[in-house]
């Protein structure tokens, strides 16, 4: 066993820790965007009808 071997081992688990955390983050910002973008097409089907 090589010196660096617990050096990658650690470096693979904060590797791990940080994509876990990225995903947890991407995914609120996805769901802020599907609320904004459901929030404008509310807005954009109710100006539609008072056009009708």
């Amino acid at each position: 066993m090589s010196h660096n071997s617990g050096n990658t081992e650690e470096l693979r688990e904060l590797l791990k820790s940080g994509y876990a955390e990225m995903a947890e983050i991407n995914l609120e910002e996805a769901e802020y965007g599907l609320e904004s973008a459901n929030e404008a097409l509310r807005i954009y089907e109710e100006k539609l009808t008072e056009c009708e």
